[in-house]
């Protein structure tokens, strides 16, 4: 008697995998404004352009969208996950 396993697909992709979003700040500022559309309430890190990580004050307007503010005005990347 065998075992029947019929036709079965294969998924490389996990369905419940974490979402991430990369916010590039091109323009120097200290307060970024960030739409991420995540539907959730992200941890953030912040690296300036020199990839030094920055420490900001981060608010959460909504599950799709928060607020950080700096002490000084620069640019480079928050990363959202």
């Amino acid at each position: 008697m065998g075992l029947d396993l019929g036709n079965y697909a294969l998924s490389l992709t996990k369905p419940d995998a974490d979402k991430h979003f990369i916010h590039d700040q091109g323009t120097s500022s200290a307060t970024w404004n960030i739409q991420h559309n995540l539907n959730k309430h992200p941890a953030v890190e912040v690296v300036d352009t020199g990839g030094t990580v920055v420490i900001g004050q981060v608010t959460y307007v909504d599950k799709n969208n928060l607020t950080i503010v700096f002490s000084a005005p620069f640019g480079g990347k928050a990363y959202l996950n």
